[in-house]
Parts: structure tokens; sequence; C-alpha cells
């Protein structure tokens, strides 16, 4: 195809007289934006070219695998675009909007993010080696397992961003804000942080909570605004918000009769995305039987989904952030749940027992009377997780994190010992009295 026939392609995009109907049931992105895109880096880049005042909408575009080394998509609109395992090195996305996005396993090495909007952007395992992401907005992202060798995250927003285990040597972070960022065993060797800005809920690369001290001697600014969420403060909030949880259960009906939802196009559906980040957690709907909603102790999709494929639940949880993790109860023993997101699940009465729980992501969860005896637990993540009643004997607790965890007189530890004031400040846990 000829360079005239991709112009026309795109100028037919950009009038809207082809590829591209206002109606209810279209596509969020412009499909002539889309197609030209498909047919090649070097189309793409000649036709931005020649219309450099279009703003590309790609938003919810699935552009999985695609090879777009060095593509000129500044100021593009990729919102919720799947762009996972492609190659976007050296790639222009300057002030892109790129909130929630899907950049997993992605290569951005080069690219240019400088401004970028990537809000709850998913970029695990993503390369971004001597990428530029200065002002960039990483609110929430996941960037856990990365590659950010060299990295330029200068003045960049990465609160509440999850950077567990990626590589961040020699990155730059001056100017930023880390705050209430999770940094557990990424490797910070080299990296550039003064006046970073931490909370005290910033984890480190250590496992430990950012101090006044420790951003005193790393040249860091300390907000001390938000304090960490201890589970023994907690027994009202997540009461209220079980009776919330089963209030909104009885008031939603089965989802088959739900009305189909309208689908999203460019500003609205940045609005949905943005609207979802202050929207309050979304209750899983019961199934129905003849006689009303069947009322069991834990949701068994998310039960089966979980025990089947730990891999397939934690991207299960990506596609939902505000799910209401419900297992309570779940007989769990045995099971490989190697690296799952557990994060602030309901657990409490579950069993691990010789379960494979390493690696495992199971901060502020509630594991009350949880039966964890023998279970796999090395490099697992239990900081700030409710243990009052929990039973660990013989865990192997090689390496993992348990900073802030709640426990009480009738928590067996891996020892076997009930834990007391004492053997809590050693495993850098919290002593309730009950």
């Amino acid at each position: 195809m000829h360079n005239c026939t991709y112009s026309k392609l795109f100028l037919a995009a950009v009038t809207g007289t082809a590829f591209y109907l206002a109606s209810p049931t279209a596509m969020a992105y412009n499909t002539g934006h889309l197609n030209t895109l498909r047919s090649g880096v070097k189309a793409w880049n000649s036709m931005r070219a020649a219309h450099a005042d279009v703003v590309p909408d790609l938003s919810g575009a699935d552009l999985k695998g695609r090879n777009l080394k060095g593509a000129d998509l500044h100021n593009a609109d990729l919102t919720g675009t799947d762009l996972s395992q492609s190659n976007l090195g050296n790639a222009d996305l300057k002030h892109a909007r790129m909130d929630h996005a899907k950049l997993s396993d992605s290569n951005l090495m080069k690219a240019d993010l400088e401004g970028a909007e990537l809000r709850d952007a998913d970029l695990e395992r993503a390369i971004l080696d001597h990428a530029t992401c200065r002002k960039a907005r990483l609110k929430g992202a996941i960037i856990k397992k990365a590659d950010c060798r060299n990295t330029d995250f200068s003045e960049a927003e990465l609160a509440v961003t999850n950077l567990r285990e990626a590589y961040l040597a020699n990155a730059n972070f001056e100017g930023s804000d880390l705050s209430d960022a999770y940094l557990w065993r990424a490797n910070m060797s080299g990296a550039k942080m003064k006046g970073v800005k931490v909370s005290p809920v910033t984890v480190l690369d250590t496992g430990k909570y950012a101090t006044a001290s420790w951003a005193e001697k790393n040249h860091a600014v300390f907000t001390g605004a938000s304090e960490p969420v201890s589970p023994g403060n907690t027994d009202n909030s997540r009461k209220n918000a079980e009776t919330k949880e089963l209030q909104i259960q009885h008031e939603q009906s089965d989802s088959s009769q739900q009305a189909a939802r309208p689908s999203l196009t460019g500003e609205n559906r940045r609005n949905h995305y943005r609207a979802k980040e202050n929207k309050t957690p979304s209750a899983n709907i019961w199934r129905l039987s003849s006689g009303g909603p069947l009322v069991v102790a834990y949701d068994r999709q998310q039960f089966e989904m979980l025990k089947s494929n730990a891999l397939k639940w934690n991207e299960f949880r990506k596609s939902d952030r505000n799910m209401v993790v419900n297992l309570k109860g779940a007989p769990l023993d045995g099971k490989n749940l190697a690296y799952a997101d557990l994060n602030r699940a309901s657990l409490s009465g579950a069993g691990f027992r010789k379960a494979d729980l390493s690696q495992g992501d199971l901060r502020y969860a509630d594991l009350r009377g949880c039966d964890l005896r023998e279970a796999n637990l090395q490099h697992a993540d239990l900081g700030e997780a409710d243990l009052r009643g929990a039973n660990l004997w013989r865990a192997n607790i090689g390496r993992a994190r348990f900073e802030g965890a709640l426990v009480s007189a009738s928590t067996v530890l891996d020892t076997g010992k009930k834990a007391t004031p004492e053997l809590a400040e050693r495993y850098g846990m919290k002593f309730s009295a009950e």
C-alpha cells in the first residue's frame, strides 16, 4: 500500500468520514488511527508528521505483542490500551495518556515518557532501562520486577506504586513522590534519592517503613502525613465494611439481570477510569438459588480460580483493583499458591496447612485463626497482616516480612511457642492483649 493510500485512510479517520461511527456500540479507539498504526511505524510516523495537530485516540485498543519501536505516540490517548509484550523501545510517549494501560513484559528501553499519565498502569516485568519518566504520573502503577536501571524518575509521581523486586540500580528518583510506595526487595544500588518524598507507610527495600531518620540520612523528605494501618485498629472499620458489603449484596440482583453497559468511548472512558479511583470497592454478587441468596463462608468463584492457578488469579485481581476478596474458611491445604496476590484479603479461618505461599503478597490480610502449619512462607510479605489466633507451627518463614503484623497470646509461632510481647518485637510484629 502506498503512502498516499495511508494518508487517505488517516484523513478519513481524522474527519470521521470513515471507519469510525458515533454509536453506542462503537469502539473506544478511533479505528482509522488504529489501522494506520497497525500498518507500520514508518507509515504511522509519516502521518503524524503530516498531521501534527491530530491527537491520536487509541484508547482501549489491543496492541499486544506489536513492534512499535520508535513510534511517535506523543500526546496520544492510550487509556486502557493493551500494550503488553510490545516493543516500544525508543518510542516517543511524551505526555501520552496511559492510565490503566497494560504494559507488562513490554520493552520500553530508552523510551521517552516525560510527563506521561500512567496512573494504575501495569508495568510488571517491563524493561525501562535508560527510559525517561521525568514528571510522569505513575500513582498506583504496578512496576513489580521491572528492569528500571538508569531510568529517570525525577519529579515523578510514584505514590502507592508497587516496585517490589524492581531493578532500580542507578535510577534517578530526585524530587519524586514515593509516599506509600512499596519497594521491598528492590535493587536500589546507586539510586539517587535526594529530595524524594516518603511517608510512614513507604515500605523500603529492606522491608522496613521509612522514618524521619532514614529520610535525613538519604537527603529525602519525610512527610509524616500518613500512618501505617494496624489491623488491631481496624476491627470497627472491617466490621463496617463487611456490613456495607452485605447491604450491597442484598441490594444487587444477579449480574445476568443487569442492563448491558454502554461501551465507553473517548472522554467517557477516561472519566470512567478516573471515577474508579475514588470508587468504593464493589462487592461480589451472591449466587442465587430458588430460595434466595446462597450464603457461603467464601466466594466460590474466587476460591476455584485461586486454587487452580495463582498466576491467573493475579491477572484477575489486576482487572479489578477494588475487588473484595472473601476466602474466609476456604480449604486451601496443600495448594500451590506461590506468588499469589492476597493483599487485604479476608482469609480468617482458612486452611493453609502445607500450602505453598512463597513470594505471596499477604499485606493487610485478615489471617485470624488460620492454619498455617508447615506452610511455605519464604519471601512472603505479611506486613500489617492480622495473625491473631493463627497457627504457624513449623512454617518456613525464611526471609518473610512480618513488619507491623498483629499477633496475640493465641498466635502459635513457627517455633511452636505462643506469641509474647518480647517475641513479637523480635519478629517486627505488634502484640495485642485482646
